[in-house]
This record gives C-alpha cells, sequence and structure tokens, in this order.
C-alpha cells in the first residue's frame, strides 16, 4: 500500500545574479524552495563576451558559477549566435571548468537546430526562404571581412572591423553546446512553443515569445542579410577582388566589366566604401539579433523578462501581429524585471513595450532592470545616435527602473550584482550582498 504522494516542492525565492563580463551577457537564476528539502535550481542564460572588463576574465566567472551551483547549471539557455553571448561555453579558457557540466536542459532558437535544413522556415519545416543559408553565408562575409581589415584599422575602419568580429561563430562554444544537447536534452524553440522547464525547475513556468518562425512572421526574413543569393555576391565579389573592403579606391578594370546587380553594389562600394560596408555588416547583425530567444518565466508571482539583443522584427510579432498578442501584452505589463536587450542599444527595447511600463495603471509598479554593457566597444558613429549603450535609453530606463543595475556601475574587480525576492507576495527585487 502505497503512502501518501509526496507534495511538490514550494518555491520561496528568487536571486538573479548578473555576472561582469564588459560587453557581453551572463545571468544565472537561482530558485529556492522552502524548508531546503529541494536543492536550489539553476538556469544559466548566456555567457560570453565581446570586450572583458579590467582585472576579469571568463575563467573566474566560469568558477563562481560552478561553485554556485554545484557543478554546474541545470538548464542552459542560448539567446542567440553572438561571441558576447556564448564565448564562454568554450574556446575562451573556460574549457576546464565548463566541461564538467550537465545540464538536462539546452534551451536553443529554432534557427541553431543542427538537423534543420538550411531552407527551413521553422522547427522541422522545410522549404521557402534559406534564412539560415543566408545567416551562414553571412558569417563567411565578415570572416573574410575581419581578416582583410587590419587589427590596427582606426575610426570607421575600426567600426567595420568590430562589428564583423562580433559575428564569428565560436566554434568550440557551438560544438560544446551541441554535444550536450545530442542526447536529447536539446531544445529549440519558436513563438508559442511549449517549454516544459518545470520538469526541470519545479514550480517555474516559462512562455517562449520569440523569435517567431518564417512562417509566423514572414518580416523576420525579409531583410537582404538572411538572403543566401546577396551573401553569396558579396563574397564573389571580394574573391575576384572587385573591392577592397581595407581601403577606398577608385573603380577598377574589375568594375568596368561588372553590370546589373553586381555593377549595382560595386558602384555603392566606391568612394563611401567603408560607410557600406558597415551598413552590410549591421543589417547582418540585426538579423542574427532578430533570432534571439525571448523567455517570460513566471516563478511563482513574479515574472522575469529575458529577451537576448532581440530587435523590431523579432519583437513586433508578440507586440502587434501574434493571434493571442493581447494575452502576452497583459502578460508583459506584470513583469518584475527586464533584462535590457542588446546592451542598451537604442532598437532593442521597443517604445511598445516600454509603454506598457508607463501606462496610468502600470507605472508606479516597482520594476527592476539589468543592463550588462560596456561603454566604448560600439560608440557609433558622430550624429548617428547608434552608440551602445545609448544615452536616451538608459536615461529613460533610469527613472523608470528601481533601480536599473548595470555592470558599468561595478567597482573594478567585482564579479556580479545580484537581485532577490520572494517567489510569492508583493515585495519586489532587491540589491542584495553576496549570500
Amino acid at each position: 500500500m502505497r503512502g501518501p504522494a509526496t507534495p511538490p516542492p514550494v518555491l520561496a525565492t528568487v536571486r538573479v545574479r548578473m555576472y561582469q563580463v564588459g560587453f557581453g551577457d551572463c545571468f544565472l537564476l537561482r530558485f529556492e524552495y522552502a524548508g531546503q528539502a529541494e536543492p536550489a535550481r539553476h538556469i544559466l542564460i548566456d555567457f560570453g563576451t565581446r570586450q572583458l572588463a579590467a582585472g576579469l576574465d571568463l575563467a573566474d566567472v566560469a568558477g563562481e558559477i560552478d561553485a554556485r551551483t554545484g557543478g554546474g547549471p541545470d538548464v542552459v539557455v542560448l539567446s542567440h549566435r553572438h561571441q558576447d553571448h556564448m564565448s564562454g561555453f568554450g574556446g575562451s579558457g573556460t574549457d576546464a571548468v565548463v566541461a564538467r557540466w550537465k545540464p538536462r536542459l539546452v534551451v536553443r532558437s529554432w534557427t541553431e537546430d543542427p538537423a534543420a535544413p538550411a531552407d527551413a522556415t521553422g522547427p522541422a519545416s522545410p522549404g521557402g526562404t534559406g534564412l539560415r543559408a543566408g545567416l551562414d553565408q553571412g558569417r563567411a562575409f565578415a570572416t573574410a571581412l575581419s581578416q582583410a581589415i587590419a587589427t590596427s584599422a582606426r575610426d570607421l575602419r575600426a567600426d567595420v572591423r568590430e562589428l564583423a568580429l562580433a559575428q564569428l561563430a565560436n566554434q568550440a562554444a557551438i560544438d560544446r553546446l551541441d554535444a550536450w544537447s545530442r542526447t536529447g536534452q536539446g531544445v529549440y524553440v519558436s513563438y508559442g512553443q511549449p517549454l516544459a522547464l518545470d520538469a526541470v525547475v519545479p514550480g517555474v513556468q516559462v512562455q517562449v515569445i520569440g523569435p517567431p518562425t518564417v512562417a509566423q512572421h514572414p518580416a523576420v526574413a525579409r531583410e537582404r542579410a538572411t538572403s543566401p543569393e546577396y551573401w553569396q555576391l558579396y563574397r564573389g565579389l571580394a574573391a575576384t577582388g572587385a573591392f577592397d573592403p581595407a581601403a577606398a579606391g577608385a573603380p577598377t578594370a574589375t568594375d568596368e566589366r561588372l553590370v546589373g546587380p553586381a555593377r549595382w553594389l560595386v558602384e555603392r562600394l566606391q568612394g563611401p566604401q567603408l560607410r557600406s560596408l558597415l551598413r552590410i555588416v549591421t543589417a547582418l547583425d540585426h538579423a542574427m539579433n532578430n533570432t534571439s530567444v525571448i523567455l517570460l518565466i513566471q516563478a511563482g508571482d513574479r515574472r522575469l523578462l529575458f529577451c537576448g539583443d532581440a530587435q523590431i522584427e523579432n519583437w513586433e510579432y508578440a507586440l502587434t501581429f501574434a493571434p493571442d498578442r493581447q494575452a502576452v501584452l497583459e502578460l508583459l505589463r506584470g513583469v518584475d524585471l527586464y533584462k535590457v536587450g542588446h546592451h542598451g542599444s537604442r532598437n532593442a527595447t521597443p517604445r511598445t513595450l516600454f509603454s506598457l511600463w508607463t501606462e496610468a495603471a502600470t507605472r508606479d509598479r516597482t520594476m527592476v532592470a539589468l543592463m550588462s554593457t560596456k561603454k566604448g566597444v560600439f560608440p557609433g558613429t558622430p550624429g548617428s545616435n547608434t552608440e551602445v549603450p545609448r544615452e536616451t535609453l538608459v536615461t529613460a530606463l533610469g527613472q523608470r527602473m528601481k533601480p536599473l543595475s548595470s555592470t558599468m556601475d561595478l567597482q573594478p574587480g567585482v564579479s556580479h550584482v545580484e537581485v532577490a525576492a520572494p517567489a510569492f507576495g508583493d515585495a519586489p527585487f532587491t540589491v542584495v550582498g553576496n549570500e
């Protein structure tokens, strides 16, 4: 005769730790249970950097995560395939620690499924747009471009090279994520897809609100940067010497032989050549950002919003076009913690989203925001208002969020900032000391 069923564990506290990784993202979510009968569970969302803060390296951060989680996170989420979100998973001096981890669930965008065909329009959905192929072609172009421009480049050339470098895939990290996923732990998500997170982290539910598939929202593949033909043409031009990404110059004999679309492109690469290259690689950057996984995590009464580097083509489906958008908007109005999108860039916190938190019924709710960023990595060009982080956005967030915590505010050598809140009740997230 069986005894009474064991009651499910009851969430007690939600903690979010933002690690100092300079220009990158690394967030560790910790869920603690009443009575401590159930061990805490951990979700690691991204682990990478483009440029570290002084006095810290990713191996240090990996060691802290390992100690905090008791040997590695239960769940790993990669928002998207940019090095400032994934380099810590492999090939960055972290292997001795990270190789020991055994996550029970690995969450990535549908565009990252290694089994999906290049022309997939969604999970297990062949046909149509070549979105994945276009992204792969773009990364190959960025590789060639970053190698062609000298490391000593300055000004606009430096901007082009930095943005190209940011697109490069970290193969060691990809291999590790694939290995973790291969034995059934990997899931590749899109808007509205069920994700049984509570099977690994009891009492925690998640709603996937991005990215949409191409079938759901064709706009995510409308940009030229998602076209394989677009990138094949540029790579072909580079291979024939039709343009030199390292320096501008007058039209060449090769230019005179080009006609049609190829000539049109080359004409725009002459004269203001570097600005054209910057626009090209920026298009790829935006396309990659728009594959970001957006998760709305519900833990008791707490709602946490993590959005990677998602930009408007990703966000607009949930905010404007999805059949269940009204229900999603209502959930977003109740967010308690917002991970600031794309390190504080101007186009990753849509006005429609921010306005939900400034309505008459919501503007007095206590919210906190976490922003992982570093000034100077992407300063933008004079007068373009494209610097990251964007000062006007930082000001608006600082006025609405209580508080807005940024890695830029951490003292040298300080590895993280942590916020915590009870899982149930009205008490908000507050900054806490190391516990």
